[in-house]
């Protein structure tokens, strides 16, 4: 396991791409935790409806009056932890079953692993979510908040990890393959020693890419399951924030800093993930990788009509020389 830290920690601080994706998602969050103690102005106060931005306003008012800006604050950590809980659910249990399955292969476990993976694909996740909800509804079931929170969570991941555990398989079946994993099991060793410390850490960048995927999907799902009525309307979150801008036609009225207000911390997550993510495939595929000299010659030798001669490097590429 000392080999995956390590691994984890080059992944993650070894990397310009990852780096500037880190910075970005620690700004989204730090909004959105700010929100939950302080806004500019309470939601509870109203002002003009329907103001364009203003130095009072510095995202304008909505259709009830309130400050853009604050409910942007007040509704980012909701969805944030949502997508952040449903993507590491999601990476969990699509790298177990990934390494479950491929290290088994062929057995009769490796078989019905794989026959459960390919039945999960069909299961629309956000559908389900609804049909759950409408359950509980009409059986007069009274559902709080953090109990939808949590049903949407458990509904998205269960839906949502088979593609992953696929491309995990994939890869493990190759790597079970190598000689010095089958040296591990010819000599007795344990297999969830071969399959934690041996096979794991070749499998990590695959496993966080599956998360940030995860976390994407569940702040989308989130925002279409508010849309679609899984969550009741009188809380927060990016979600409710949308629901309301398309129930009063905000786009044909062109108040665009309401939708900007809701769709900022979105683009600041994304682009952050998507950061990310560039970093991981350096890692993933090695042909995105950056290859720096340890060397650098101070002089190179190039071909001239008269013979071969010695200009200094710096000199050959100003000159075009290749």
């Amino acid at each position: 396991m000392k080999n995956s830290k390590n691994k984890l920690f080059k992944i993650i601080f070894g990397n310009k791409f990852i780096i500037a994706g880190l910075i970005l998602l620690v700004i989204d969050f730090i909004i959105g935790i700010i929100g939950q103690f302080w806004t500019p102005y309470p939601l509870t106060e109203t002002f003009a409806i329907s103001a364009p931005p203003s130095l009072a306003h510095i995202l304008g008012t909505d259709e009830f009056g309130q400050d853009v800006l604050s409910v942007m604050m007040k509704s980012t950590l909701p969805s944030l932890l949502v997508g952040v809980l449903s993507g590491a659910l999601i990476a969990i249990i699509s790298t177990l079953i990934g390494l479950l399955g491929g290290y088994y292969g062929g057995k009769i476990s490796g078989v019905i692993i794989d026959i459960i993976t390919t039945t999960t694909l069909t299961i629309p996740g956000v559908v389900l979510l609804v049909v759950i909800e409408s359950y509980f509804r009409a059986g007069s079931v009274s559902i709080n908040l953090t109990l939808s929170y949590i049903i949407v969570i458990i509904g998205l991941a269960i839906t949502s990890w088979a593609f992953g555990a696929k491309q995990i398989r994939a890869q493990v079946l190759s790597i079970s393959k190598r000689d010095y994993i089958v040296a591990s099991r010819l000599i007795g060793e344990k297999s969830w020693r071969i399959i934690f410390e041996q096979i794991f850490p070749s499998i990590l960048p695959l496993s966080i890419a599956q998360f940030l995927f995860g976390v994407l999907y569940g702040i989308l799902s989130l925002i279409t399951a508010e849309y679609w009525g899984v969550l009741p309307a009188n809380i927060n979150n990016l979600g409710t924030m949308l629901f309301y801008i398309a129930s009063n036609a905000a786009y044909l009225s062109n108040q665009w800093w309401w939708i900007l207000g809701a769709i900022i911390p979105i683009i600041i997550l994304g682009s952050g993930l998507g950061l990310i993510n560039i970093g991981i495939d350096e890692f993933i595929d090695p042909r995105l990788k950056e290859v720096r000299p340890t060397v650098v010659p101070e002089k190179i030798i190039i071909p001239i009509e008269q013979g071969l001669t010695e200009i200094p490097v710096i000199q050959a590429i100003r000159q075009g020389y290749k």
